[in-house]
């Protein structure tokens, strides 16, 4: 028999999945702190990111690559310590996107990976 929280998942992604948005997200990131530095993938993308700290200002920067042609896109979302957010979209089969942005009066930033349409 199925957890209540297994059931409840596998009911939302038919919702979604039904309502034809479609939103594969990975694990649930955890706020990273500077030095940092990660490659992480999910089934149609790939990323890899460091986080760089510098008189109080967040550096997070590096490439994000849609790996399938499924006519989804990958997206980086970069949420910083301050508040502020970023995100970087590779759209097609094999767009590599380079991206570096900085944040002022941070040192941390939660960063997930996923697909979007």
């Amino acid at each position: 028999m199925p957890r209540p929280r297994r059931a409840l998942a596998v009911t939302s992604s038919l919702l979604l999945a039904a309502s034809g948005v479609l939103l594969a997200v990975a694990p649930s990131a955890s706020a990273a702190t500077c030095p940092h530095y990660r490659v992480t993938n999910i089934q149609g993308a790939k990323a890899e990111y460091r986080l760089a700290c510098n008189g109080g200002k967040l550096r997070v920067y590096g490439w994000v690559k849609d790996t399938r042609a499924e006519g989804d896109f990958a997206v980086l979302h970069i949420y910083a310590g301050n508040g502020a957010s970023r995100s970087v979209f590779a759209s097609g089969w094999g767009v590599v996107e380079h991206f570096d942005y900085t944040f002022a009066r941070t040192r941390s930033a939660e960063i997930r990976l996923s697909l979007d349409n």
